[in-house]
């Protein structure tokens, strides 16, 4: 199961929604992180990322943080529907 942690106004967060629909990913959930809030800073979340900055994918209890390296995984796990050229 993959789950994302993403936030409204974010445009990596938004990079990976699109990597998702791109390659015909649905069976995602998303947790969305108020970041007016400052939900990225409590415990909870910074347990998950310490960095504290989103987005965050866990897939099978494998964390990855950094949007590039979440798209790239992306494309490793689910390799139907590439989003980069062979070449």
């Amino acid at each position: 199961m993959l789950e994302l942690y993403h936030g409204e106004g974010s445009v990596c967060a938004r990079k990976v929604r699109i990597a998702l629909a791109e390659k015909g990913i649905t069976d995602w959930v998303g947790h969305m992180v108020n970041l007016g809030r400052g939900d990225q800073t409590k415990p909870e979340y910074l347990a998950l990322n310490p960095k504290g900055v989103i987005p965050t994918l866990v897939h099978d209890g494998h964390v990855i943080t950094e949007s590039t390296v979440i798209c790239e995984y992306l494309e490793d796990a689910y390799p139907q529907r590439p989003l980069y050229p062979k070449d």
